[in-house]
């Protein structure tokens, strides 16, 4: 027999396992609707704003670089959808603790443990939105601040409906002398069912089965006179007579404990079977808790299951909804940009590019294409949420050391200028030996060059007091690069269009910085909106602060991109094709060798310009067997590709790419 059945009045809860569980479950909801609660507040403010936007951008400016080439290398351009998923995961985990912890402990101790843990995933939050350099201020602490409040709510509202509850009193819920408008005290049984449902206490522990008889008996003003007899029940219902030596007629009981009659102390009429009353029904066993003073609600001494479950899927439904309308509206939150963006025609170049010569791309299947398609341009920056910034808006300002005043140019105001198209390749300083960020574009835009010039800035060779241009993006990212490179009379820019279209907004759109011949994190600042003028000893921009070099020109490097690592060519003629850069430097030879023999020269393809790739090719006649193909370039200040290998911290990797294949 259960605790229940031994006692209705015993607090029922959940098992322990299903508890966990349940409270496990509520802690997830709380916080899928706290993000989802935070992801509509944000598009109120800026998609920047929300929560898991703001801390995964902490933990990237956070991160150590060794961290962060880690997961450059391992996760590629999907490392920021991996640091979300990470958050959420974490999230996800600390959740369900929560949640689990919570239904165990007591209702005062669960609110202060729900509303601390709650209370830390705002302040986090909110910290980070408002921390961040493109912070507008405290709004961004709105999203956070809200969700945290919903979830605590929500959570604090499932918890209260796996407790026990104490709604719903019966005679027999307690014993604290609380009256029951039929049977008195609380602390008195329960009346007994009369033959027609009528209620009435039985008197003692040892009540008469009959009611009081005898001469000069007092009427009772329930039964009647007292000489009378109730009828006793037959075993059919019937009336029988109780026969006997000097017996009057009167109600008994069979045999089989039929009711009998008896009187309370205040003259109720009630039934009792047996020889021995008590709190016992007609058929002998412990009377049911529900009497004719109210029936326990179902809930009563158990978790409201029903209010968890209404309440549960309340909650996933409008969290759900909520999460939906926040991520279509921070979806839509930049109308204006994509408007300005589809209205924009690119002006013909003044400066045009020339065309690229007919050898300049060869024809073997696997080899890089010499135009790198916007799709497939590899993207590395720390913005979790793209920036979307309207054309008709845009602004730069061109200030600091040597500047005579400074200077606001509109986006209008570049496109009037004359614009220069040239094809320059860029690459990522996080870019392994061998590895894919790089790529190669035809930009168009205007000359850096000029618009420092007008500026009155000059270059530190002839006199100027500025060594370094701080580009810095909507998004707070800051790039330093040397004036003097931005000066010396290469294609340095400020884009506005990559392969014949406006640029992406993965790439930059409305303007990006390009200066060739160095890393793109010292010289390719997308979303530019501020150029400051200053030195590197008073200013350390984002990268240089977390340890890279200060000065990154590019190093010569080559890729076999076919065969493939651990391919199965088939033995015979076989084509290593692959390609080579040295940015403003140019390719001038690329050799390959075959497992530990000698190098032999590879045919290259036309130049397009010293700032561009070169593609190359190499007929290899294979042998069975496992070989290993490595590859090296010479530049054309005759430097050759070290075979030394570095890291890509703190100045980008050096080494040379090899491939082992299986030939058949």
């Amino acid at each position: 027999m259960t605790d229940e059945e031994k006692d209705p009045r015993a607090r029922r809860r959940p098992p322990r396992a299903a508890l966990g569980a349940l409270g496990a479950l509520s802690g997830l909801l709380g916080a899928f609707g706290a993000l989802a609660v935070a992801e509509l507040a944000a598009s109120a403010v800026r998609p920047e704003a929300g929560p898991v936007v703001a801390v995964g951008g902490a933990a990237i400016d956070r991160a150590p670089a060794a961290v962060k080439d880690w997961a450059i290398r391992h996760f590629g351009t999907d490392d920021k959808l991996v640091l979300q998923v990470g958050i959420l995961a974490v999230l996800a985990v600390v959740a369900v603790v929560l949640g689990a912890l919570a239904a165990r402990l007591g209702r005062a101790a669960a609110a202060v443990l729900v509303l601390a843990a709650f209370g830390l995933f705002g302040t986090a939050g909110a910290l980070a939105a408002t921390g961040r350099p493109d912070s507008t201020g405290y709004p961004d602490a709105l999203p956070s601040a809200l969700g945290a409040l919903f979830g605590t709510l929500l959570l604090h509202t499932l918890l209260t409906h796996l407790r026990p509850t104490t709604t719903g009193t019966g005679p027999a819920t307690g014993r604290r002398g609380v009256s029951d408008p039929v049977t008195g005290p609380l602390d008195r049984p329960a009346p007994a069912a009369g033959p027609r449902g009528e209620s009435g206490p039985v008197t003692g522990p040892r009540a008469d089965p009959s009611p009081a008889t005898g001469p000069g008996a007092e009427p009772d003003p329930a039964t009647g006179p007292l000489d009378r007899t109730a009828p006793a029940a037959g075993p059919r219902g019937g009336r029988e007579p109780v026969t006997g030596p000097g017996a009057e007629p009167g109600p008994a009981t069979g045999p089989q404990d039929q009711p009998t009659p008896v009187t309370g102390p205040q003259g109720e009429l009630g039934l009792a079977t047996g020889s021995q009353a008590g709190p016992s029904s007609a058929t002998g066993r412990q009377a049911d808790p529900s009497s004719a003073s109210g029936r326990h609600s179902e809930a009563t001494g158990d978790f409201d299951r029903r209010g968890f479950v209404r309440t549960a899927v309340a909650a996933a439904v409008v969290s759900a909804s909520a999460g939906v309308v926040g991520r279509s509206l921070n979806g839509s939150s930049g109308e204006d940009a994509v408007a300005s963006r589809r209205r924009l025609t690119l002006p013909a170049p003044g400066s045009p590019a020339r065309p690229v010569p007919a050898r300049a791309g060869l024809r073997v299947p696997g080899i890089s294409p010499f135009h790198t398609p916007n799709t497939g341009f590899y993207r590395v920056d720390t913005a979790l949420v793209v920036p979307k910034v309207d054309a008709t808006a845009w602004r730069l300002r061109i200030h600091g050391k040597g500047v005579r005043r400074p200077v606001v140019h509109s986006f209008g105001d570049l496109l009037r200028r004359e614009l220069i198209e040239r094809d320059i390749t860029l690459t990522c300083v996080s870019n392994e030996v061998g590895g894919p960020y790089v790529g190669n574009a035809r930009w168009i835009g205007v000359r850096l060059a000029d618009l420092l010039a007008e500026a009155g800035v000059r270059p530190p060779s002839r006199g100027g007091p500025a060594d370094q241009l701080v580009a810095r993006s909507v998004d707070g990212m800051t790039l330093g690069t040397p004036v003097e490179d931005v000066l010396d009379g290469r294609d340095a820019m400020l884009a506005v269009g990559m392969n014949g279209e406006p640029l992406p907004f993965a790439h930059g759109f409305p303007v990006r910085m390009l200066v060739p011949g160095l890393y793109g994190y010292v010289s390719a600042c997308k979303w530019i909106e501020d150029i400051e003028l200053t030195t590197f000893d008073s200013y350390d921009p984002y990268w240089v602060e977390r340890g890279w070099a200060r000065r990154a020109p590019v190093k010569t490097q080559s890729r076999i991109d076919t065969p493939k690592p651990f391919a199965r060519p088939k033995a015979g003629p076989v084509m290593v094709a692959g390609v080579a850069w040295a940015q403003h430097r140019g390719i001038d030879k690329v050799e390959v060798r075959v497992d530990d023999g000698p190098w032999q020269e590879a045919r290259l393809a036309a130049e397009d310009s010293r700032d561009t790739w070169r593609q190359w090719s190499f007929p290899w006649q294979a042998a069975k067997g496992p070989h290993t193909l490595t590859v090296r370039a010479t530049d054309r200040t005759g430097r050759v590709q070290t075979e030394r290998r570095t890291r890509t911290i703190p100045d980008g990797a050096s080494g040379r790419h090899s491939v082992v294949v299986t030939v058949d």
